[in-house]
């Protein structure tokens, strides 16, 4: 019996050592940063850039936390409309924004239905000269403006820590190319339409820092064959809204 385990113990350990490991078989590890996802984010921002007039549907989640620590989620949805390259319309609703945003080449207004108030400021003439001044003067989100960034010398590639292609996807009919990427403190995931139209179908971003990791997440319905007329971008306040400072209007919408 002692002769028959030694034997059959080294017939194991012979097959053992013949069999090929794991890591041969895997190939050469992929780099932390993969071209492909890095390209795709670019080729995105270039079609983007590319469209006259176009809308886009989005519906949005976003997690927060109560006071005891209890995860929870809000709902929200942002209607945009363009006409380059100066007339923007966006309106936003959901749990704890709700809000109306107009440019027409020459005003940008921001109009909170619920509490009657508007604020106007005189605008540059173009939309890319109008997102430098809402982030550098007023510190205002414009919601989706960055997805139009990427492939230029002010998109956030450098930042970027790892990249890579999780696979394919379909996110409600179309069917996409998923890409995960991280930054510090962030992951992010992005959903891209397969072919001639890269628009982007799906973001989710995840805060790394927090325990609890609450994320935000958008799922986005494009129409780039849209006509508006002018009227659409023109704001006319109701009789009984009441106009406010600019930056007063901001530290309301954030305080909603």
């Amino acid at each position: 019996m002692s002769t028959l385990r030694t034997a059959v113990a080294a017939a194991v350990i012979s097959a053992l050592a013949a069999a090929p490991s794991s890591h041969a078989k895997s190939g050469p590890a992929k780099p932390a940063i993969e071209p492909e996802a890095i390209s795709a984010l670019h080729k995105m921002g270039e079609f983007l850039r590319g469209q006259q007039n176009f809308s886009v549907q989005a519906r949005s989640t976003t997690d927060d936390a109560l006071a005891s620590g209890q995860k929870v989620q809000y709902g929200g949805s942002i209607d945009l409309k363009v006409r380059r390259p100066d007339r923007l319309r966006m309106d936003i609703s959901g749990d704890r924004r709700n809000e109306h945003i107009y440019f027409d080449g020459k005003d940008f207004t921001v109009f909170a239905d619920r509490v009657g108030y508007f604020a106007t400021f005189p605008a540059p003439g173009t939309l890319a000269e109008l997102k430098d001044v809402l982030e550098k003067r007023y510190a205002f989100d414009l919601p989706l403006a960055d997805l139009f960034y990427w492939g230029t010398e002010r998109d956030g590639t450098s930042a970027i820590q790892r990249a890579t292609r999780v696979g394919a996807a379909n996110i409600e009919g179309f069917a996409c190319d998923h890409f995960a990427f991280r930054q510090k403190d962030v992951d992010w995931e992005l959903w891209i339409e397969q072919g001639g139209r890269p628009v982007p179908r799906k973001l989710v971003i995840t805060t790394t820092t927090e325990r609890s990791r609450p994320q935000h997440s958008m799922v986005m319905n494009w129409d780039l064959s849209a006509k508006y007329d002018d009227s659409l971008f023109t704001f006319v306040p109701p009789a009984t809204a009441h106009q406010i400072e600019f930056d007063t209007a901001r530290r309301a919408g954030a305080a909603r």
